[in-house]
């Protein structure tokens, strides 16, 4: 069955030598499946990239939805196997595919994929396992740390507050829990009101958080001690947050 697989991969790159970019194709997307079967999934995931390539030059510059498929599946398979940095260039290929084919959907979920395929390669890259006697290993790799730490933290951090701008939910939430936390903090501090200084309940506290986070301001409530940092912590935080949410829901509906 190797043998077999070694001779239909060598006749499909004799196929590509000769600019029989179809029949090359064809040959990959079958090795492909028979990589499948056996479960070999990173020989699975090169077969169907370069049945997208062979594709791809076979139409020249245009691009068709099955071309972006075969490098998403390609991708798929890459990540099943482990092999992150592979899979997030192929999902970045299917990105561009269905970005010209203006499937803006499919497109939103591979550049997605792409970053958090990237943000798993860091991370098992800084982080590697062994296995030994059982046990299982986590060295951290400090030959990486220059390269690999401060773009782990910025995709880490991107994924979390708006999904590489491709989840704007996210921000939304992210902002609410903001909120809620800081409407718990402000109930456990002070606040002054119209020359009052009181204990602001939870209804009160959601209030003024909201306010400041959202920068509209309540005038007539001034934050006292304890309530003064987080306020700021909270308006400083809403500067970023509020402008990320926006640019993620353009970035995100306007392609339609």
């Amino acid at each position: 069955m190797a043998s077999d697989l070694k001779s239909l991969e060598q006749k499909a790159q004799q196929l590509l030598g000769e600019h029989k970019y179809e029949d090359a194709g064809d040959l990959y997307f079958q090795a492909a499946r028979a990589f499948q079967k056996e479960e070999k999934h990173n020989q699975a995931a090169i077969c169907l990239a370069a049945a997208a390539s062979s594709l791809a030059l076979m139409f020249g510059q245009k691009t068709f939805q099955r071309i972006a498929y075969l490098y998403e599946e390609a991708a798929r398979e890459a990540e099943v196997s482990m092999d992150l940095e592979y899979a997030s260039m192929l999902y970045k290929y299917a990105a561009v595919s269905y970005e010209r084919d203006h499937d803006y959907l499919a497109y939103s979920e591979c550049f997605f994929r792409s970053k958090e395929s990237y943000r798993k390669f860091l991370f098992f890259d800084l982080f590697r396992a062994s296995k030994k006697d059982d046990n299982v290993e986590i060295k951290f790799n400090l030959k990486l740390v220059g390269r690999r730490l401060v773009p782990l933290i910025t995709l880490t951090f991107s994924s979390l507050v708006w999904g590489h701008g491709e989840r704007p939910h996210r921000t939304a939430f992210f902002g609410f829990l903001l909120v809620l936390l800081c409407s718990v903090l402000y109930t456990r501090g002070h606040l002054s009101r119209d020359n009052m200084i009181i204990k602001p309940d939870l209804f009160q506290a959601t209030y003024f958080s909201f306010t400041t986070f959202t920068k509209v301001g309540a005038e007539y409530v001034i934050p006292i001690g304890f309530s003064k940092a987080v306020a700021v912590i909270e308006a400083f935080s809403g500067l970023f947050i509020l402008p990320l949410f926006l640019t993620g829901l353009c970035r995100k509906y306007l392609r339609f």
